[in-house]
């Protein structure tokens, strides 16, 4: 699929905007309520820096890594792979959006309006755009998800266990909140389809496989 440079840099595309994300979490992981965020964020406003900033460069990363994806699935799954990419596209969107209401909070907090962030964080009064958000940050996240997870799993230039990952990922931070595990994990699962590209995998007869012990999966 991918040859000479062209693997090694999706290769990165695949790996860097997780990581930054796992950066982000590992900055700032957030508990509690926004009274209790907006205070940490006061007392540590050098590692909320850094946390909005990683989290906001992953963004174009992250949707770089879904076209890579699609290259990957969309000759065996082009619906999926295609619609999968679109949802997650328009999740990102709305990623970034967060990222703008966060740091709006942020810039308050640093000029010490500490209330004022609280209030900016809570959203209570964003009305029809503050639905309109969460509808494409949540709703295309966890389409978008799963539809990229299915094309994953029938697609055999990427190994089947990437999609146990995708899916552990959607579970540990949708259902759960477990912010910091949850990128973790995504960070694995898009660094072994990340292998893959580099390596040439292919489950398909005859070819060569870096981890042909795995096609069963």
């Amino acid at each position: 699929m991918f040859t000479g440079t062209a693997r090694w840099v999706a290769a990165a595309i695949l790996v860097i905007g997780p990581l930054l994300q796992v950066v982000e979490f590992l900055s700032e992981n957030p508990a509690g309520d926004n009274a209790a965020r907006v205070a940490y964020w006061a007392a540590n406003p050098a590692r909320i820096g850094l946390a909005e900033s990683s989290g906001l460069v992953a963004v174009p990363f992250l949707i770089g890594s879904f076209a890579v994806v699609v290259a990957l699935t969309r000759a065996s799954s082009p619906r999926l792979a295609w619609s999968g990419a679109a949802l997650l596209t328009l999740a990102m969107a709305g990623l970034a959006a967060v990222h703008g209401v966060e740091m709006a909070a942020y810039g308050l907090v640093r000029s010490g309006n500490l209330a004022a962030a609280k209030s900016v964080l809570d959203g209570d009064r964003l009305g029809p755009p503050g639905v309109v958000l969460v509808v494409m940050f949540l709703g295309g996240a966890a389409l978008g998800t799963l539809a990229l997870a299915a094309a994953i799993w029938r697609s055999p230039l990427v190994p089947r266990i990437a999609t146990v990952f995708v899916l552990g990922f959607a579970v540990l931070d949708f259902a759960l909140g477990q912010g910091i595990v949850s990128h973790i994990v995504n960070l694995v699962g898009l660094s072994l389809v990340a292998v893959a590209v580099v390596s040439g995998y292919s489950r398909k007869s005859g070819s060569p496989s870096w981890v042909s012990w795995s096609a069963w999966w």
